[in-house]
């Protein structure tokens, strides 16, 4: 159940996160667009310079390409190892150990998909109305995919997905519209039906969207298990080292710290060494995206106080570290590095300064850290050299 320092920079600097996070974008986009020209199709709207076989031909190669972009976004996301997330779980869906219902949700739109696919190819050997049967089931795949991404993606609450977001559903809603209003040889009352459950289904979503992941903390209510919280938060802090996630120049945060009582005690004698235990909190993010991450700890042979706090735009899972502030007991300073589960760090005061390592372990479950504290003297100024990647 415990867990290393969360607030630092893990996987999603790196290429195969991005790809990951940028596929499944763009598959929810060609995915829109292949059911846009489904419904075009089906219309029959033809045009001189757009006759009805181009939008079958455009339809049918859509799909192909979507199907291919989410076999690309299933090999990232399993290949960055980010998430504990393997190819059965692409699958078989409501497996996975993280956000189960939300990954699910992507394995049963990427099964349908692939059902669709695979009756095309055989079209002709189980016959029209088979797959006419199955292929309805793209307009299930939509619905079921959108929902998955505002679920289980990490850029939901960003400007530029919502952009996307709303396009897609605008052009798919506007489709569907069209198509029940064309649809004159349907009696009206399935029609009617259809309509009504169109809308419901949409305000089903827009709910889910605004009371789930566009609020602050999904990642905490989207159902992830402690167990797996606390491997992400080891694989961001280890993600420090590959991620040039360091901050040796990082000037103190503005944000003022609160200071325990007690907290003014006489420094250990160098070098030192001592068990420290706390609490942690994470802040935010504000309107501007930025998190503020307080470990909050007092060291068990004296009770003296230490606090870091930690300030910087929200990434998945934590913070990408801008600013810090070290106070210990009288003395002030700033984090130095950062590696693995260790925090370094500098504090001076009364012409004495300290070199801090902290090794620390959080508990996502109850909010509380334990870990240890080693002191060195340096010189007024001194940095410590310290330089996590």
């Amino acid at each position: 159940m415990s867990a290393v320092l969360v607030a630092t920079v893990g996987h999603g600097a790196t290429s195969l996160w991005y790809l990951t996070r940028a596929t499944g974008l763009v598959s929810l986009v060609l995915l829109s667009a292949t059911v846009v020209l489904g419904v075009v199709a089906s219309v029959g709207w033809t045009r001189e310079r757009w006759p009805r076989f181009l939008s079958q031909a455009v339809h049918r190669n859509l799909s192909l390409f979507c199907l291919a972009l989410i076999v690309v976004h299933v090999v990232t996301t399993v290949a960055d190892g980010y998430v504990p997330i393997g190819f059965a779980d692409a699958i078989i869906p409501f497996r996975s150990p993280y956000r189960p219902l939300w990954v699910g949700l992507g394995a049963f739109a990427f099964d349908l998909l692939l059902a669709v696919a695979i009756t095309s190819a055989v079209r002709r050997r189980i016959g029209v109305r088979a797959w006419r049967l199955v292929h309805w089931l793209a307009y299930l795949c939509w619905p079921v995919a959108l929902v998955h991404g505002l679920g289980a993606g990490s850029d939901s609450r960003l400007s530029g997905a919502l952009v996307v977001y709303l396009l897609c559903v605008a052009s798919v809603v506007g489709s569907v519209g069209w198509r029940l209003v064309a649809a004159n040889g349907t009696p009206p009352r399935w029609r009617l039906g259809a309509a009504t459950t169109g809308l419901a289904a949409l305000v089903g979503v827009a709910v889910f969207a605004i009371t789930g992941p566009w609020r602050p903390g999904w990642s905490h209510r989207a159902g992830t298990s402690s167990a797996v919280l606390a491997q992400l938060s080891a694989a961001q802090a280890a993600g420090a080292a590959s991620s040039g996630a360091s901050a040796p120049s990082a000037a103190p945060s503005t944000t003022p710290t609160t200071i325990p009582p007690q907290a003014a005690g006489a420094i250990p004698a160098s070098p030192f060494s001592s068990a420290v235990s706390g609490t942690f909190s994470v802040t935010g993010p504000d309107t501007a995206g930025q998190v503020q991450v307080v470990l909050s700890m007092r060291l068990q042979s004296d009770g003296l106080s230490l606090v870091v706090t930690l300030d910087g735009p929200a990434r998945q899972g934590g913070v990408a570290m801008t600013s810090s502030n070290v106070v210990l007991g009288s003395q002030h300073g700033a984090v130095t590095f950062l590696q693995g589960s260790t925090i370094g760090a500098t504090v001076s005061g009364s012409g004495r300064s300290e070199r801090l390592t902290l090794q620390l372990n959080l508990d996502r479950a109850t909010d509380t850290l334990t870990g240890t504290v080693a002191g060195t003297t340096g010189a007024v100024g001194d940095d410590g050299g310290g330089t996590g990647r």
